[in-house]
């Protein structure tokens, strides 16, 4: 019997990946074992930081001996650990406790180890930090549930309409003369920007108004920067008393662009990359420094006594959509007028609309038509106009603190970045 067991794991698996796929497992229930034996200290609970690794090394194991025998075997295995989770829930309610978060919990880390050996590795890790925030921030919350009102539940009902079912209805191709208007795309950018107000209403209730502000500005900045810039101007007028660490958001948002396109960059062309890498450091350190002398300290000592609303401001982010296309159908009647004149040309009429897309467009044109100083001067160019578009955004669209605010914390962004277009084009 042993034999053909190690027939069957020598000819079916390979040791070294099974040995892997092990270690994750163990590293997986010590992460949520960890937490649970913090939260032992407030609470009795039935398993540890030794229990939860040998509960999902024993969901590994039910899905591998399942694989050379049947799912019935697994079934079994599952019902006879479930029947010990109810035993232990039952005895513990017994004693006064009537939560079931960590039975809950004790059935996802056996799950998660079967996925491991399922090879849904990158999906049973997702999950994990999934229950480690619900588990960490369990008071957290809690303090949040108790604040939602009836105006977050409609708040949040219209914004899983925008998405759910607006969103995949639309249409996913090219409209207009010079086929670049998409509807999906542009709804893409109303959700967007309305998502990011979601989060960081969240965060804000949650972490506390600075804390939440800063936690975005990252986030945001990972995903658009123009979107965050956007967000954070109009919650300036319904908050004006965070309007300087507003700003100091967007432009952190803001230096947070540039490691994201050079990353986007360097998937595709490392040399391209590199020929980036010291002009993007700059930009990145002088706008973090300069959203960081932007900060409101003393605001950040009063943010708990804002009155902070729900911001799902619809027609505001639908405003933008409408904006985003007419800016799309410009850049492309730019390009198709100006096209000749140059690649430079393109760049700043490219970092009007999506600088994601003018990023990829340069990679795809540096390996096939122009060199790769000119392209790395127009990234830089198209960065630039960008910058200058958040500008443009916060002053226009955001309360008067955050306006002069933003105009502190851009302007050493623009500097450095055209003094560097100077020095290269002339």
């Amino acid at each position: 019997m042993i034999f053909l067991l190690q027939s069957h794991i020598s000819a079916e698996h390979n040791i070294p990946m099974l040995w892997y796929k092990i270690a994750i497992t163990i590293l997986i229930g010590l992460l949520v074992g960890i937490e649970r034996e913090r939260d032992k200290k407030s609470s009795k609970i039935f398993a540890g930081v030794r229990t939860y690794p040998l509960i999902a090394i024993l969901g590994f194991l039910a899905a591998f001996v399942t694989s050379f025998t049947s799912y019935i075997v697994y079934a079994a295995i599952f019902s006879v650990f479930g029947l010990l989770v109810i035993i232990s829930y039952y005895f513990s309610s017994l004693k006064g406790g009537i939560g079931g978060t960590s039975e809950v919990t004790h059935f996802l880390v056996f799950l998660m180890g079967s996925l491991i050996f399922w090879n849904y590795i990158l999906l049973a890790s997702a999950i994990v930090i999934v229950v480690e925030v619900f588990l960490t921030f369990k008071s957290e919350f809690r303090a949040f549930a108790g604040k939602v009102d009836n105006e977050d539940i409609y708040a949040i009902i219209k914004f899983l309409i925008i998405t759910i079912i607006i969103l995949p209805l639309l249409p996913n191709e090219t409209y207009g003369p010079f086929d670049v208007l998409n509807p999906r795309k542009i709804w893409y950018m109303v959700v967007l920007i309305s998502g990011i107000s979601f989060v960081g209403y969240i965060l804000f209730k949650l972490l506390g108004a600075n804390k939440g502000i800063f936690l975005l500005s990252i986030l945001g900045g990972t995903a658009s920067s123009t979107a965050t810039t956007l967000s954070f101007a109009g919650q300036s007028k319904e908050i004006p008393g965070l309007s300087r660490n507003l700003a100091a958001g967007s432009v952190l948002a803001s230096s947070v662009m540039f490691p994201r396109i050079l990353f986007i960059i360097f998937l595709f062309n490392y040399k391209f990359a590199a020929e980036l890498f010291l002009p993007m450091l700059i930009f990145t350190l002088v706008g973090a420094a300069s959203s960081y002398f932007v900060w409101d300290k003393k605001g950040a000592q009063q943010a708990h006594e804002v009155n902070l609303t729900n911001p799902f401001k619809l027609m505001f982010a639908i405003k933008f959509g409408l904006l985003f296309g007419a800016i799309l159908f410009v850049s492309a009647a730019a390009n198709h007028y100006l096209g000749n004149e140059g690649v430079y040309y393109s760049s700043v009429f490219g970092g009007l609309a999506d600088l994601d897309a003018m990023a990829l467009s340069m990679v795809d044109m540096v390996q096939k038509l122009i060199p790769l100083k000119v392209a790395a001067v127009s990234i830089i160019i198209a960065s630039t106009m960008n910058t200058v578009v958040k500008t443009f955004i916060a002053t226009t669209l955001g309360s008067k603190e955050l306006k002069k605010s933003a105009i502190i914390g851009f302007t050493p962004i623009l500097i450095v970045t055209i003094i560097y277009l100077i020095f290269e084009l002339v």
